[in-house]
């Protein structure tokens, strides 16, 4: 283990950490903009059907997360506590998409079906799980240094939203391949699963060889309980970021897993292309660059101090705006690419909100050992990971049953436009749902009182602790403790 713990690291450390990111964020992209259709749309089981499925899986997720948090934390190898499960996961992470995406349309049971694609989605699940929790508990001890670890996980976020961006393009090419008929069923599946196998294992291995774990490890282990994911909750700033997330997290769900869906049929299969691509796909395609045009701003906004939670409030108005403009848009009109200007405007909330988070949940982790003297990151990145996936998972399984009770019919055949009543399903998602979590995500920002002089300070006061001289205290530093603790304690 590096001795180097407030330094500067290497490019090839940063380099490798970020490229976990690969699958961190693509993996999320392909469940979240692919698995829904893909099961509705090849696999043909209901939509109702369908989103109760993945909401299934995100309760085993949900679960399973709190628990790996726990196993990670507990972890003592000459390797750290968490590579070695990033390691290990690089490689099945391989079988579980092959598993995942098996065409198995041909069965006639559908009851067959609904059973394998359960199976395979908590097979994935778990896998997801074993790389997730430990990579993600690895960003707040990369480094000690708050400048230099914000730096990495910035780096780390925008790997990930460069690999969405990748995912998002080649589902979006290959799904209009298979919408013309240029490639059968089986031909998708099989090259989803092995065009992502090697885009997703490769950078998780290397991740996991090349980085470092550099801050100490607790004394004590702890046992697995839920009573340490309730403690998560005493923390004040913790409380606020959580709300902020998952919030904001919803609102990135439902726009993933509707979004293909709803262009194709609002503009009743326009036929428009830009650029020789469909709408459908630039449509994908105009979120991602507009989250991308936005991270050079995000990135100088950190450099001049600005608090996290502040970036991450100047990118809702724009969410809402796209999102509603979206929801607004007019069926079959002779100008379907303002749909493209709406997603571009609303990935410029969508940059901030995906990226904010988790560069703020360092900072939330140094406060938690400040309080308690303790650290455990895996306890509080279970607990997100946990109400990321449960509330993610109501989320789809809300929208799946809208659409079911509205007429979404999955036995039309491909190319064929949904009824009138199931697009204004997916309006209400969009117009409605999505705003009221951004608004609800946008006011934990607000009370969340995190900033960079005072993410300094936590870590000038930790070292002190750790020192046990916190008794040695000038006045003016207990008065700045004093005050840390009603703002974040």
């Amino acid at each position: 283990m590096s001795k180097n713990k407030a330094g500067k690291i290497g490019l090839g450390e940063k380099v490798a950490f970020a490229s976990g990111e690969l699958y961190g964020s693509g993996g999320v992209a392909i469940i979240s903009l692919l698995y829904l259709w893909f099961i509705v749309e090849i696999i043909k089981i209901p939509m109702g059907i369908a989103g109760t499925i993945i909401m299934a899986a995100r309760i085993w997720d949900a679960l399973s997360d709190p628990l790996m948090g726990s196993i990670s934390d507990n972890t003592r190898t000459k390797w750290g506590r968490r590579r070695p499960y990033i390691f290990v996961s690089g490689f099945l992470v391989v079988g579980a998409l092959f598993v995942l995406f098996m065409p198995v349309q041909n069965i006639d049971s559908l009851g067959v079906r609904i059973a394998y694609v359960c199976f395979a989605h908590i097979l994935y699940s778990t896998v997801s799980t074993v790389f997730n929790v430990p990579y993600l508990s690895l960003t707040s001890e990369i480094s000690e240094n708050v400048k230099e670890r914000s730096s990495m996980n910035f780096a780390r976020l925008a790997c990930g939203m460069g690999s969405t961006g990748i995912c998002y393009l080649i589902i979006s090419l290959l799904k209009d391949q298979y919408t013309i008929g240029a490639i059968n069923a089986n031909q998708f599946s099989l090259i989803i699963a092995g065009v992502f196998s090697v885009f997703f294992s490769v950078p998780i291995v290397f991740s996991a060889i090349m980085s470092k774990e550099r801050t100490p490890l607790p004394d004590e282990k702890l046992k697995f309980s839920f009573r340490h994911l309730a403690d998560t909750f005493k923390l004040k700033c913790f409380r606020r970021l959580l709300v902020m997330y998952v919030f904001s997290f919803v609102c990135n769900e439902i726009i993933a897993n509707i979004i293909m869906i709803y262009v194709y049929n609002v503009t009743h299969n326009s036929g428009v292309e830009i650029l020789g691509m469909s709408l459908s796909t630039v449509a994908n395609m105009s979120m991602l660059v507009g989250a991308a045009v936005v991270m050079p701003v995000s990135l100088t906004m950190l450099s001049k101090k600005v608090a996290k939670p502040v970036i991450f409030m100047c990118g809702i108005p724009a969410f809402l705006i796209g999102t509603i403009g979206l929801a607004s848009f007019p069926a079959n009109s002779s100008n379907p690419v303002l749909i493209v200007l709406c997603l571009a405007v609303a990935g410029i909330g969508f940059g901030m909100a995906q990226m904010i988070p988790w560069l703020v949940f360092p900072d939330v982790v140094d406060v938690a050992e400040l309080k308690s003297n303790d650290r455990n990151p895996g306890a509080y990145n279970g607990t997100m990971t946990f109400f990321k996936k449960f509330t993610s998972g109501i989320a789809v399984l809300v929208m799946a049953w809208v659409l079911e009770l509205m007429g979404y019919d999955e036995q039309l055949a491909t190319g064929a436009v949904q009824p009138d009543s199931a697009i204004i399903g997916m309006r209400l998602m969009l117009g409605l749902v999505v705003p009221l979590c951004l608004i609800v995500a946008f006011i934990a920002a607000y009370m969340l009182k995190i900033t960079t002089t005072k993410s300094e300070k936590v870590r000038y006061f930790i070292e002190i602790q750790r020192a046990g001289e916190m008794d040695s205290l000038s006045e003016e530093d207990v008065a700045e403790l004093d005050n840390i603790k009603k703002d974040l304690f």
